[in-house]
């Protein structure tokens, strides 16, 4: 009864994260900061609390090892990140595709992937040190893109040079506000990650 009313928090709480994040999509030039924090809800904080609301293993089949490969979790968690992080190393057309494109929908798919190596109905990697390896990894570039935006001396978003944020306060605090909320979302990550790479959450069964 105890598991079965904390998957039913664990839904509650990631459709309510879901829900915000979704909202907060609504306005993207209003704040890098706002905006910001409702990519990582979609990306960081409603994956996590959806899987775990799953009761029981997901069942092998042709979707769900696509979906939860790890090699291709981590390459579409990465490269999203950094695309969408550091949009001016590609080329400008790539990244004003990748734009035009539902930034929020995309978060969701990247961070459910990327998640679900780390969550135990959904983990397919048999060793937990393992996949806390790959998680620990998987999510340094995320955390070195939020430093990038804390400490980098001019505003990397052009988009938001000449914008007055909702706080009125000059674009490169918005961008270093934006870093400070993408490092704090990313620490569940690192954290549920070291958690298996230390053995803290070892499990008896294979996976």
């Amino acid at each position: 009864m105890r598991a079965k009313r904390l998957h039913i928090l664990s839904l509650a709480a990631g459709i309510l994260a879901l829900g915000w994040g979704l909202w907060g999509m609504g306005d993207p030039l209003a704040s890098m900061a706002s905006y910001t924090a409702a990519l990582m809800t979609l990306n960081q904080i409603a994956p996590p609390l959806l899987l775990l609301a799953l009761p029981r293993r997901v069942p092998d089949g042709v979707l769900a090892e696509i979906l939860f490969d790890p090699v291709a979790a981590s390459l579409v968690f990465v490269g999203l990140s950094v695309a969408v992080s550091l949009p001016g190393i590609f080329d400008r057309s790539l990244a004003g595709a990748l734009y035009a494109a539902p930034l929020g929908l995309l978060e969701l798919i990247a961070g459910l992937m990327f998640w679900a190596q780390l969550t135990p109905t959904t983990r397919r990697i048999a060793r937990p040190w393992l996949a806390g390896a790959l998680g620990w990894l998987g999510s340094l570039p995320m955390m070195v893109v939020a430093l990038v935006w804390m400490l980098w001396p001019d505003v990397l978003y052009t988009p938001y040079l000449d914008v007055i944020c909702r706080w009125n306060v000059p674009p490169i605090t918005d961008q270093r506000w934006a870093g400070f909320v993408m490092f704090l979302a990313g620490l569940p990550l690192q954290f549920a990650a070291a958690w298996l790479l230390l053995g803290i959450g070892r499990r008896s069964e294979t996976v």
